[in-house]
């Protein structure tokens, strides 16, 4: 009977006779950027198993953590005897290992003797959290963290402004922040550290130019040259003042973030009308010659992208400029392909942009719903589809071949309210890591399933002491 049952599904392992016990086990390691994954994995051992693993007598069991320079940054590979090895190209890759151990873990802290090899085909493997249209404390946050690093995805993007809130705390406009609906800097820093103690890099958001309604109101001046809610929900892209101010705020993101690769600029849903209605936005395209206000939209993103770049970051937009000829949008740009309405995937793709699959069908989830985790497995990474009918993903799913561009996918939970947050992703979630971790091989969805019931029962432990 197989005893690695793992998601996701590991590319090799080798089964042994016996088995090894934590109980009585030591964790150690020779890297000293690996030491702060020490105690979050004993944590965790000590939930599933109800005692702290330690060093009782000479007879113990080594837990070794090593990054070994040799392996690819996500590879890894585990040798459990009497005493364990992890080894990983990256502390990202260490930490992933930790968590393949424990979901192998017994009730009673056993471990099946084996050889593991694994490595994830994409390295791009999100969730999506929309922090800005219901409040979310630190902590469901953090639940979110530990259910990403249990399942080995990659990233976690924080939705931090939308029309209803801006939640991220600012020094440069102190109160732009929405009263009682955002972070302290000290929730935020602690955030980022426990994200990075477990490997996953969060992504956080400031979706511009439009979803600003929020900060049309808070200072209409600067973001709306000075019409107020004729704005509508879109700052203002002809003023000088707009791109001082959203340069503070993505130096302070930078900042507080600062382990984020990734600085997600938001970019869509931009109502063209309201540059075309603003004097000032028609004042600004007939300086640069612009027909149209998409070319204004386009001169924005490149603006903010060099923002991001100045901090050494790179950026990722969602799906929502044009591919209608006009000023060019580099393609070191990643886009987050959703809607296949605005940029369909495959024109991003024939571009040749970076590309992370967030297919509205089936990787949402909404108050309203969403795919089932069968359906999800059901899916492959390269595909789009939508029941939108202004979607041309909407009657025929779009197909994308092995030279695009593709660097993974994002599962994304919109409107939800956090009393709603894991319940409707701790099964959805682990269907969507497995496709992107194993783009080729499957399992039957029946033997997939019985893994998912046995290690959500394990997740649940985790995310209850929490």
């Amino acid at each position: 009977m197989e005893r690695f049952h793992l998601i996701p599904v590991a590319k090799s392992v080798q089964e042994k006779q016996g088995k090894v016990s934590l109980r009585n086990a030591c964790i150690m390691t020779g890297d000293a950027q690996l030491e702060e994954l020490i105690p979050v994995f004993e944590q965790e051992i000590r939930i599933i198993q109800g005692s702290v693993p330690m060093r009782l007598d000479d007879d113990y069991t080594s837990i070794e953590l090593r990054i070994d320079q040799t392996l690819r940054e996500e590879q890894i590979k585990i040798t459990i005897d009497h005493n364990v090895v992890v080894l990983g190209g990256s502390y990202s890759a260490v930490a992933g290992g930790t968590s393949m151990l424990l979901q192998l873990m017994t009730d009673t802290g056993e471990l099946p003797y084996g050889c593991i090899e694994d490595e994830p085909d994409l390295p791009y493997r999100g969730l999506m959290l929309d922090l800005a249209r219901h409040w979310h404390s630190i902590d469901c946050v953090k639940k979110a963290i530990e259910l990403c690093r249990y399942y080995r995805l990659s990233h976690l993007q924080l939705h931090l402004t939308d029309d209803q809130s801006f939640t991220f705390p600012l020094t440069s406009f102190p109160h732009l922040p929405t009263p009682g609906r955002h972070y302290t800097r000290q929730q935020l820093e602690e955030l980022v550290e426990f994200a990075h103690q477990r490997g996953v890099e969060l992504v956080p958001e400031i979706d511009l130019p439009g979803h600003s309604e929020i900060l049309n109101k808070a200072e209409p001046d600067i973001f709306t040259s000075g019409r107020g809610a004729e704005h509508e929900n879109a700052i203002c892209l002809g003023n000088a003042d707009t791109y001082e101010a959203v340069e503070k705020i993505m130096d302070e993101l930078c900042k507080v973030f600062k382990y984020s690769q990734y600085i997600h600029l938001g970019c869509d849903e931009a109502k063209m009308e309201i540059f075309d209605n603003c004097p000032t936005c028609r004042e600004r395209m007939k300086e640069l010659d612009m027909t149209n206000a998409e070319g204004l939209l386009r001169s924005y993103i490149l603006r903010a992208v060099e923002m991001v770049k100045r901090n050494g970051r790179k950026p990722i937009v969602w799906e929502g400029f044009s591919p209608d000829p006009g000023i060019e949008i580099p393609t070191d740009i990643t886009v987050i392909a959703w809607e296949s309405y605005y940029h369909p995937a495959d024109e991003l793709a024939s571009s040749g942009y970076p590309i992370i699959n967030s297919s509205w069908q089936p990787l949402y989830v909404t108050p309203n719903g969403g795919w089932s985790p069968e359906h999800i497995y059901g899916w492959n990474v390269r595909r789009w589809e939508h029941w939108w009918e202004k979607s041309k993903a909407h009657l025929t799913p779009i197909q994308l071949d092995e030279d695009a561009n593709l660097i993974g996918a994002q599962f994304c939970s919109w409107e939800n309210e956090e009393k709603n947050e894991i319940e409707s992703l701790h099964l959805r979630l682990p269907a969507m890591a497995e496709r992107v971790w194993n783009t080729e091989h499957k399992i039957e969805w029946a033997d997939f399933s019985s893994r998912l019931n046995l290690l959500d029962r394990k997740l649940m432990q985790i995310l209850d002491s929490m």
